[in-house]
C-alpha cells in the first residue's frame, strides 16, 4: 500500500506544481514583456537580417510562412527578431514628435517575435534562421534584429520589406447574431477605404435571388483612441464602418 500512495502523492505534488506555474504565467502575454519604448538604434554593419520571400499571397492566400536568416558578429541568449507592421517603424513615425527632441526612438510594437538562439547552432556560430507565419494585415512587413534583451533591447539590424500581393483584399469573414432573432451580423476585415470601394454584402436564401446590403464607414485615427503618448506607440490607425442593413449588418474593419 505503501508505494500506490507514494505515487498518487508523488502525482498531486506534479500537478500543484504544474498548476502554480500557470498561475505565475496567467495574464501575462509575451509582447508585453518587450519595453520597446526603452529601445535604443545602433545599427550595426556586421550585422544582417534576411527576409524571403518578399511576396506574399501570390495565389490569393491570406496568411504565409517567412524564412528570415541573420546574423551577428557575437551572439547572445539574448537577442531576438520582431516582426513590424508597418514596415516603417523609426522615430520618423512616432506621433507628435516628428522623430526629434525627447522621447522614444521605435514607436511600433512588434506584432511577433522569437529569440535568434530558438536557431540550431546560432550561439556557437551568430548565424540563424527562424520561420514566421504572417496574415494579411493590409501593410507590409519588416523585421529588426535586437540585442540586450527584451528589456533593454538594442536594434542592430533591419530587413527588406515585404509585403502580401494584395493588401487590401477582403478576408476573414465572420458570423454573429445581431441584436435581434432576425439580424446577422457579417463582419470581415478589409484594406478599402469607402472612396476605394463600395462595401456591400450579399446575401440569401439557398437557392432564391440573393439581396444586397450596403455599410457606411467611418475612420479612428491614433489621438481618436489613445490619450497619452507611450500608449499610441502600440496602436495603428484603423477603418471601422457603421453597421448596417435590417436582417443582415455588416461591419469592416481596416
Amino acid at each position: 500500500m505503501a508505494a500506490p500512495r507514494l505515487l498518487l502523492l508523488l502525482a498531486l505534488a506534479l500537478t500543484a506544481a504544474c498548476w502554480a506555474g500557470r498561475a505565475d504565467g496567467h495574464g501575462v502575454h509575451p509582447l508585453s514583456r518587450i519595453a520597446i519604448h526603452r529601445a535604443r538604434v545602433a545599427l550595426d554593419a556586421s550585422s544582417a537580417v534576411r527576409a524571403s520571400p518578399k511576396l506574399l499571397g501570390s495565389r490569393g492566400e491570406d496568411t504565409a510562412w517567412v524564412a528570415v536568416d541573420f546574423h551577428v558578429p557575437h551572439a547572445s541568449d539574448d537577442d531576438w527578431i520582431g516582426v513590424f507592421s508597418p514596415s516603417e517603424f523609426n522615430a520618423s513615425t512616432c506621433p507628435g514628435s516628428h522623430g526629434s527632441g525627447p522621447g522614444p526612438v521605435i514607436c511600433s510594437a512588434p506584432i511577433k517575435f522569437q529569440f535568434a538562439n530558438y536557431s540550431s547552432g546560432y550561439a556557437g556560430s551568430g548565424k540563424g534562421t527562424l520561420k514566421f507565419q504572417l496574415i494579411n494585415q493590409r501593410q507590409d512587413f519588416s523585421f529588426g534584429l535586437f540585442t540586450g534583451g527584451l528589456s533593454n533591447p538594442t536594434l542592430v539590424a533591419v530587413s527588406n520589406k515585404i509585403a502580401f500581393a494584395n493588401p487590401k483584399a477582403p478576408v476573414y469573414p465572420r458570423l454573429a447574431l445581431g441584436k435581434t432573432w432576425n439580424e446577422m451580423t457579417v463582419t470581415w476585415t478589409s484594406g478599402y477605404a469607402i472612396s476605394e470601394a463600395y462595401p456591400f454584402v450579399e446575401w440569401g436564401m439557398k437557392g432564391s435571388r440573393p439581396g444586397r446590403t450596403p455599410a457606411g464607414t467611418v475612420t479612428f485615427g491614433r489621438e481618436s483612441l489613445c490619450g497619452m503618448v507611450p500608449m499610441k506607440i502600440y496602436i495603428e490607425n484603423l477603418l471601422v464602418p457603421l453597421d448596417g442593413g435590417i436582417q443582415v449588418s455588416y461591419t469592416q474593419h481596416s
